[in-house]
């Protein structure tokens, strides 16, 4: 099955071609039928060869864009109708750079009422006005409902079909309404790729079970087009779907920040401006809005009014309403960390260049290229790996006071369940205990600065503060790596050896303690015990458990 959806200016006899096409009517409401103009969206069908091809009937008037662009979501092709006694018109054009903004580029224009005596079918200027956008896949045909005859004109849009494919898998809620008997139904189109297992309905994340589905009064099948399908939900749903729901296969992560690419220029121009977002069939409004340049792309930051889960991929239009623009869009990923929102509105307002988009992202679910690398789901480029190295060997004194897991996800943005794959990456460095480790092996020469370190300090939990700038820089800083040194606060310094008489105390306190305990049997003031409990924090060899200092023995 193919998708198509219709589009052009009100009243140039989209919804009478239709009805030509597929012998059916779509303006099915009172109001639309009074007016003579279509409101909301239609659905019809004609069958041609054993092939059913759908169509949406979408409204040209302005007043219910939003309609019409739920209507153009999912649709495979567009049935663009050119009124010929009046010809390229005001919704014309907006439905056309609306289109285009969407990459809906196979497009079948249609000159309508040539049957007037005031008819002129201008091919030529059409040809002319969309000659300059790149991909276009397009035919001309023409339309008398006078002399035309139907199989011919239907033959002729279904020899343009076979001209692409689809690719696309999600599902977009456009309608929901209640059947007596049968209860709640939604309907959409759904790509080739949509399975019938492990659904769920966004932005909620509720896991939809489904009584039945069909597409054309007929048992769904999965085939290789696109499909209109209802779905029919088990009573046990306590759901109520709306349009702009997304239906999905995939568990998506749901934000009001996201990232995405602009594929129009100039898009820097709407930062003032009051602009939506359309996405599918639903629209947001975008409250802010921050442009990131990458190699002569441009990338956006947008904060939307409501929470959205989207596919990545998702084709978009941000809609500029005070200079009626369009400008298409590709979603990247969703911003969940609010460290990287800031970081990312920062690098927008110093207007560089940057080489590579992981110079601001240093990880996203969206390959870059070839040389990519895949740190588990993620991924990333041998520069950013080389930089992350750098600064892990430059501050890791800072990383493990902070914890590793605390200060990746702040600095570089990555959760904590994906610093292995990192770690993995680096021959020299890995995780324990959350805190950096070196895997090299000590030398003697790392063997011999420890123990003139370790004279220098004493035995004793009261240390001295020492001067470490006599030592070689280098091995100083691989005795830390390998935890043989313990930066315990800016002038308090231990060896491992100090730190195992440390752990030997705390196996002697109480499953639960507090600092008071621990000052008592270690026989260290306030000055040592705070800094020195916080470093057995970070360690995972105690736990804070309030802000009086209570803390708990994760050592048995």
């Amino acid at each position: 099955m193919t998708v198509l959806a219709t589009a052009g200016h009100v009243d140039h006899g989209k919804s009478t071609l239709v009805s030509f096409l597929t012998e059916q009517e779509t303006d099915r409401l009172a109001e639309e039928k009074n007016r003579g103009l279509t409101i909301n969206l239609g659905y019809t069908f004609y069958e041609f060869n054993d092939e059913i091809t759908s169509i949406v009937d979408v409204p040209g008037h302005s007043d219910f864009f939003k309609n019409t662009m739920a209507g153009f979501s999912n649709a495979d092709a567009i049935l663009f109708v050119i009124d010929s006694t009046q010809g390229w018109s005001e919704q014309s054009e907006q439905h056309f750079r609306a289109l285009i903004g969407l990459s809906k580029l196979n497009i079948i224009f249609i000159f309508t009422k040539l049957d007037l005596p005031e008819s002129n079918v201008e091919e030529n200027k059409l040809i002319e006005r969309i000659s300059k956008i790149k991909d276009l896949n397009y035919t001309i045909l023409k339309f008398n409902k006078n002399s035309t005859k139907r199989a011919d004109l239907i033959k002729d849009i279904q020899e343009f079909l076979k001209t692409f494919s689809n690719n696309y898998s999600s599902f977009w809620v456009d309608r929901s309404f209640v059947i007596d008997g049968i209860g709640r139904v939604i309907t959409g189109t759904a790509g080739k790729n949509f399975r019938l297992d492990n659904l769920y309905l966004y932005p909620r994340a509720e896991n939809v079970e489904i009584r039945s589905i069909e597409s054309v009064n007929k048992e769904y099948s999965q085939t290789s087009g696109s499909q209109r399908i209802a779905i029919s939900l088990k009573k046990s749903n306590d759901i109520t779907p709306k349009r702009g729901d997304l239906v999905s296969n995939d568990v998506l992560q749901i934000s009001d920040f996201i990232l995405f690419e602009i594929l129009s220029e100039d898009a820097d121009k709407m930062n003032n401006n009051t602009i939506k977002l359309f996405v599918g069939t639903t629209n947001k409004l975008v409250q802010r809005f921050y442009v990131l340049n990458v190699n002569k792309k441009q990338y956006a930051v947008a904060k939307l009014n409501e929470l959205v889960a989207i596919p990545a991929g998702e084709k978009m239009v941000l809609h500029n309403i005070d200079s009626n623009q369009f400008y298409g869009c590709e979603f990247m990923i969703p911003l969940l960390n609010k460290n990287l929102v800031k970081h990312l509105i920062r690098k927008s307002k110093d207007r560089t260049e940057y080489d590579s988009l992981f110079e601001l992202v240093p990880f996203t679910t969206i390959s870059q290229g070839v040389d990519d690398i895949k740190i588990g789901n993620l991924y990333t480029d041998s520069s950013t790996l080389n930089n992350i190295h750098k600064h892990i060997r430059e501050n890791f004194e800072k990383i493990n006071k902070q914890g590793v897991a605390k200060y990746f996800y702040e600095i570089f943005f990555i959760k904590e369940v994906d610093l292995g794959d990192l770690f993995s990456k680096f021959e020299d460095l890995s995780i324990k205990e959350n805190q950096i480790k070196l895997t090299q092996d000590t030398s003697d020469e790392d063997i011999k600065i420890l123990k003139l370190i370790y004279k220098d300090l004493g035995d004793k939990l009261t240390v001295p503060n020492i001067d470490l700038k006599k030592y070689d820089r280098e091995i100083v800083k691989n005795l830390f790596l390998q935890g043989k040194l313990i930066r315990v606060s800016k002038n308090i310094l231990y060896t491992e050896e100090h730190l195992k008489t440390v752990v030997d105390i705390v196996h002697q306190l109480p499953d639960i303690f507090t600092i008071s305990q621990f000052k008592e049997l270690s026989g260290l003031s306030r000055k040592y015990a705070i800094p020195l409990l916080e470093a057995l924090d970070n360690k995972l060899i105690t736990k804070k458990l309030d802000t009086e200092g209570i803390r708990e023995k994760l050592v048995s």
